[in-house]
């Protein structure tokens, strides 16, 4: 051996074990770096997450607060008109909700501070509001007097004034929560730059003091020179296996490579989590919670299959969302047998793990099928909220040990969002259509109709300038105010809720029944015509007549119909199909009117 390949392997020796110690200090203080990094984000997120979730649940106590106004001003109007006792069940119904949301309102009003004076003074106004006129008005109706017209007007006008102070607080409360959701992302965005600012910094000093001290040593430098050009595909495949395979300089190659990897893989692991993070916090229901999951989960995982599968409240498995490959199905049924096997996985209460299924694999029917499709690998984390399991998150891999141990840890950090984000898309959407649903017969109520007409009829004005036809029946229970004061209001409530029945069973998919008030029904028809909505009122008012809830009698409705015309508004469409069903009943009844003429339709002609 010459004394020049001894004094350069001496110099390889020193310069590789400053290099091992420089090395292992600069992951110390990168390790501490993104430690830190994280912890300080963690903690920006949290508590800013945590004011734009209080303004949500601020907003959603304010909707709940009014509804229970709007239930108790409509029982204590109806009774104080009508003295029908039926009404006392909304207004007491609203006045309980009312008192557990207003405490509950006032309780969670110092959590948000720049509106708890308001809510304070708005709570003060609900109650003098029912003070002097919902529960006074009340008292007098339930003694037997008769309430005036002017102290009706006047407790409606207040009442008005209340809903005016409700929609300018709620979209004040927007407002700010749109805002606290956008410093909540530039936050997220300003950690992430200076984030990855120091971690360049921090690397840019490491190379720095590489090169300072490899410049004292002029063989290691070139051979270092070399070993960086092949890593980075300038030499030929000869020369790269020298100094990628054996020494110190090759395996310090072989490590900037792993950590450039790794730097890389990670950098991309946290943008596509935030990613996620921001698409959950904006999704706007339950699908849209399931897609965004779905697909964020399979670009920041790199598996093969995802799929969720949901429980509801009694533990019952009702549906899955799957994606794998080209396809994504958002709500597909479940077998029987896969419930049971379902249910097996969950028994032990904790996340599940398969690193190799060639070695072991969830046992069932459902499991031998996806091992066929050539699945080796799988995680299976319970979806918790509140202890509650709402589902199960599926994640499978064809590569055998693709999930570790390490992998299912950091992937377990996610559930509680991806869980709080269905529980709260779930109340959300039941929150809405409680709002937008009749209580007695469960079809929409008239402000449904009225948000889904401005729906439709934008939508049919917006191809070309011209209007797509849009129809609306009106229907109305022939004799009722008779037929309740002689078999009583209960069978009266009986027959409305049948001809709901038969409204939601047998209209078209896409078509909208209503029930309008009292025993006044009303179908929405878009992209229908005249003649075609008129067909659709002659086979309901034969429904009607020939499929009564009670062989005692027979119940029979007028219809009214017409379409909507340029120029034309709601109330215009509404007054047009009211007075053809009033020429209906003029008729005779038990038949149907058009706005052009009534049609030979009828129980004498039918």
């Amino acid at each position: 051996m010459s004394f020049r390949s001894l004094f350069r392997n001496d110099n390889d020796t020193k310069l590789g074990s400053l290099l091992i110690r420089f090395s292992l200090a600069f992951l110390a203080a990168f390790a501490l770096l993104l430690s830190g990094g994280y912890l300080f984000q963690n903690h920006v997120i949290k508590s800013s997450y945590m004011h734009v979730r209080d303004l949500a649940l601020l907003t959603e106590n304010l909707d709940m607060l009014e509804k229970s106004l709007v239930e108790q001003e409509s029982g204590q109007r109806g009774f104080s008109m009508t003295g029908e006792s039926s009404f006392l069940s909304y207004y007491d119904r609203g006045l309980t909700d009312y008192r557990k949301v207003s405490k509950a309102l006032l309780n969670r009003s110092p959590l948000t501070p720049d509106f708890s004076d308001e809510i304070n003074t708005l709570v003060a106004a609900t109650e003098i509001w029912q003070k002097e006129h919902s529960r006074s008005t009340m008292e007098r109706s339930l003694l037997g007097e008769t309430i005036d017209r002017e102290t009706l007007q006047k407790g409606e006008a207040a009442f008005n004034v209340l809903n005016v102070e409700f929609d300018d607080l709620l979209a004040r409360i927007t407002v700010k929560r749109d805002l606290e959701r956008a410093k909540l992302m530039d936050r997220i965005s300003t950690t992430l730059a200076l984030t990855g600012a120091a971690a360049l910094l921090t690397i840019g000093l490491y190379v720095f003091f590489i090169i300072k001290h490899i410049r004292r040593l002029i063989h290691p430098l070139a051979e270092l020179d070399q070993a960086i050009s092949a890593y980075e595909g300038s030499l030929e495949d000869s020369v790269k296996s020298n100094y990628t395979t054996s020494g110190e300089l090759g395996r310090l190659v072989q490590a900037f490579h792993r950590m450039g990897e790794d730097l890389r893989r990670e950098s991309g692991q946290l943008e596509d989590t935030y990613k996620m993070i921001n698409a959950l916090n904006q999704a706007g229901s339950v699908q849209d919670v399931y897609r965004q999951t779905l697909l964020h989960m399979r670009n920041l995982v790199q598996c093969d299959k995802v799929s969720i599968v949901m429980q509801n409240a009694d533990r019952r498995f009702f549906s899955k969302a799957v994606s794998q490959g080209e396809r994504l199905s958002l709500k597909e049924a479940l077998l029987d047998s896969e419930r049971d096997e379902l249910r097996s996985m969950i028994q032990g209460g904790k996340s599940l793990l398969y690193e190799n299924w060639e070695i072991e694999h969830p046992a069932g029917g459902l499991s031998e099928r996806v091992y066929r499709d050539g699945m080796r690998s799988s995680v299976h984390l319970l979806l918790k909220k509140d202890h509650r399991v709402v589902g199960i998150l599926n994640l499978y891999s064809s590569r055998p040990y693709f999930f570790t141990s390490v992998k299912k840890q950091r992937l377990e950090k996610l559930v509680p969002l991806i869980a709080t984000a269905i529980d709260n898309a779930l109340q959300t959407s039941r929150i809405q259509s409680l709002a937008m649903r009749d209580g007695l017969t469960g079809l929409w109520n008239r402000r449904h109709f009225d948000e889904a007409f401005a729906r439709l009829t934008e939508e049919a004005r917006s191809v070309g300038g011209a209007v797509r036809p849009l129809s609306l029946i009106l229907l109305d229970v022939d004799r009722f105010k008779l037929f309740n004061d002689t078999r009583g209001h209960q069978e009266g409530d009986t027959v409305l809720r049948h001809i709901a029945l038969l409204l939601q069973a047998y209209c078209r998919f896409g078509d909208l029944p209503v029930r309008f008030g009292g025993e006044e029904f009303a179908v929405l028809l878009p992209n229908t015509p005249l003649e075609e909505a008129a067909e659709v009122a002659t086979r309901l008012r034969k429904l009607i007549e020939f499929d009564s809830p009670s062989p005692d009698y027979r119940v029979t409705a007028s219809f009214g119909v017409a379409q909507l015309h340029e120029g034309q508004d709601k109330q215009e469409l509404i007054r047009v199909a009211d007075s053809a069903l009033y020429r209906a009943k003029a008729a005779g009844r038990n038949r149907v009117c058009t706005e052009e003429e009534e049609l030979n339709d009828s129980a004498e002609s039918g």
